[in-house]
């Protein structure tokens, strides 16, 4: 699937290396030529950003808009976002737009205008997109007391990394862990031994700041 994401700040820095960690074809446009070359060093990859405003016809042109099947709108401003998500609507007839909606008062402008999914400013980003994106690996089960932790379900993948290791092998971020294995129709309690194989669902209690790691390291190709 290819993915273009408007906007390299923090949110689409993060956003860009889990699904291309998952194996999308992600190109993120940024006014700000210096995240731009971050995110190409980070992920070494010179096709991964672009230097540009991404509202504009001739910069989607040039990023390939009209192939997009995802337009995921991430910038500093609700503006930009709603108004890249139109361009890449009425000029480019992309399947399916996604935004970041700062102020929630700008909400309902987004929806009438014909953005697919509006993400709020305090929603686990990354969830909430792929959620958002059919074949998505990661489900939101529950919020959880205290506020900032969340109990999630994630799918490995054939070409995970951590596909066929052992749970004790796998490094898990600080505050993250491991509360059930599904396979098939068997759920497994998880014991240090217990293997991890592509198909499995993983139930994850976590906090909202380590989900993009997490994702990252139960989703990540080898």
């Amino acid at each position: 699937m290819y993915i273009i994401v408007v906007g390299c700040g923090n949110i689409g820095f993060h956003l860009a290396k889990a699904l291309v960690a998952i194996g999308h074809e992600v190109l993120v446009i940024d006014k700000d030529q210096h995240r731009c070359e971050t995110l190409r060093d980070e992920l070494e990859s010179i096709d991964v950003a672009m230097h540009g405003d991404g509202t504009q016809i001739d910069v989607l042109k040039s990023a390939g808009a009209v192939r997009a099947d995802v337009l995921i709108a991430v910038a500093a401003t609700d503006h930009d976002n709603l108004a890249a998500c139109q361009v890449a609507k009425h000029s480019f007839a992309t399947p399916r737009t996604m935004a970041l909606v700062r102020d929630p008062q700008n909400e309902a402008l987004f929806k009438t205008s014909g953005v697919d999914v509006t993400i709020g400013n305090t929603h686990p980003i990354v969830s909430t997109i792929e959620e958002g994106i059919p074949g998505h690996a990661l489900v939101h089960l529950m919020n959880l007391k205290p506020r900032h932790m969340e109990m999630v379900s994630i799918t490995i993948p054939p070409d995970a990394a951590v596909a066929g290791s052992a749970l004790e092998s796998i490094e898990l971020p600080p505050n993250s862990f491991i509360t059930l294995i599904v396979k098939d129709d068997n759920a497994l309690l998880p014991w240090a031994d217990v293997v991890v194989d592509a198909g499995d669902d993983v139930v994850v209690v976590t906090s909202i700041e380590e989900e993009h790691l997490l994702y990252e390291i139960l989703v990540g190709a080898g």
